[in-house]
């Protein structure tokens, strides 16, 4: 199966580094896209970590839950709460009405810009990621394709915006108890695998790749940075309403290596 843009990006971004800076960067990310960091080592101590993203792209999402008339914080969120989800969810309860009928369309949140960088950067200082990479180029990258930067400057390089939708939470981790029902389906499909369970996820590996990535109505299966393997999920059949983060790139893009050279004595 052809990589899509973003992965390749990851990739190529990632060769870029090694061969850039005299230290040891790892993709760690795999192949998801909302945990796109690279790990920046020297030797065989953690130095930093580095966000990298393709284009515009999402900077993370506040899952909602409506209750007796109003939005709360639901803790499907991928992201603890913090003092900015407050003013956000606070923003859109005032103004609950323009909001609560929203089916699947989007609806853009019209907040201060301050407030969004501020919790784009107070997630990625909780996951201890302190640089971004970034270009809407995905391939054949040089020096001035690439924005390289501090996330504390990030609000000098990108715009950002705030979406009001509705959408699926999130596929998740398959529960044992479903695992001889997923078999099931699986073989319909193939009988040539494995699976075995570690740190509380099931792994599933096959002898040759799936061209499908569903198993079943119920199932589905998500790329290890290993081939042929696969993470086994269960589909998610219920929404929520959420708000998403989008960073759109600048185009004044600057590559501050001698900064990071300076910052980590590299």
């Amino acid at each position: 199966m052809a990589l899509q843009k973003w992965e390749i990006f990851q990739d190529e971004a990632t060769d870029f580094l090694n061969n850039y800076f005299n230290a040891d960067f790892t993709m760690e990310g795999g192949f998801d896209a909302t945990t796109s960091h690279i790990t920046v080592r020297k030797g065989i101590q953690l130095t930093t970590t580095v966000e990298a993203k393709f284009g515009p792209t999402q900077a993370g999402q506040i899952v909602l839950e409506p209750v007796d008339g109003k939005f709360r914080f639901c803790d499907k969120s991928k992201n603890e709460s913090n003092k900015y989800t407050d003013e956000i969810i606070k923003y859109l309860n005032s103004n609950y009405s323009s909001f609560k009928g929203t089916n699947t369309a989007s609806i853009h949140v019209d907040i201060s810009d301050v407030t969004l960088f501020n919790w784009v950067k107070t997630i990625y200082s909780e996951k201890n990621v302190e640089w971004i990479i970034s270009s809407n180029k995905f391939n054949k990258l040089t020096l001035k394709d690439l924005l390289f930067i501090p996330i504390k400057e990030i609000e000098n390089y990108f715009d950002i915006s705030l979406v009001f939708r509705r959408k699926k939470t999130g596929d998740t981790q398959i529960p044992g108890k479903d695992i001889i029902d997923f078999k099931t389906q699986l073989d319909e499909i193939t009988k040539d695998y494995q699976i075995k369970k570690t740190d509380n996820k099931y792994l599933l590996t096959t002898n040759s790749r799936l061209s499908d990535f569903n198993i079943g109505t119920k199932y589905l299966v998500s790329m290890t940075n290993v081939d042929c393997q696969y993470y086994i999920k269960k589909k998610d059949i219920n929404t929520n309403p959420n708000v998403m983060f989008q960073l759109n790139l600048k185009e004044n893009v600057e590559f501050k290596g001698g900064l990071f050279k300076e910052n980590y004595k590299l």
